[in-house]
């Protein structure tokens, strides 16, 4: 039984590096809007130039995230990958991809996970 006391806390914190910050839209410099007034913080794979790369979106963190709609988007949609460049991404759920508020220049969201994952995010 000591031994796995021991071994228990051995392993270190298993979050990592967690952070709980402001993303200003300066940091997403290949954010979009079109014409339908749908907002992407960075453009679908593939992905040539390594400054569009997806958002770091580590484990344990929260991020409350600048967009420039002018209003509390109705639909707030996150695409996450392993790989920077997103490729073999998937829709966002669960603990990965929880969303926590929204406003009318900012969206918070946080990954519950303890798993570093690559961030998209889409809204309407």
């Amino acid at each position: 039984m000591a031994l796995l006391g021991t071994w228990g806390t051995a392993c270190g914190d298993p979050c990592g590096e967690a952070e709980d910050r402001l993303v200003q839209m300066g940091e997403l410099p290949c954010n979009m809007t079109n014409a339908d007034g749908v907002w992407e913080s960075h453009p679908l794979p593939p992905i040539a130039d390594e400054q569009c790369y997806w958002f770091e979106f580590r484990g344990c963190s929260k991020y409350e995230i600048e967009h420039p709609l002018g209003q509390t988007p109705t639909l707030v949609v996150g695409y996450t990958s392993f790989d920077p460049d997103g490729s073999f991404s998937t829709l966002g759920s669960g603990n990965s991809f929880v969303i926590e508020g929204a406003n009318d220049s900012t969206v918070t969201v946080r990954n519950a996970q303890n798993q570093l994952f690559y961030l998209r995010l889409v809204l309407e």
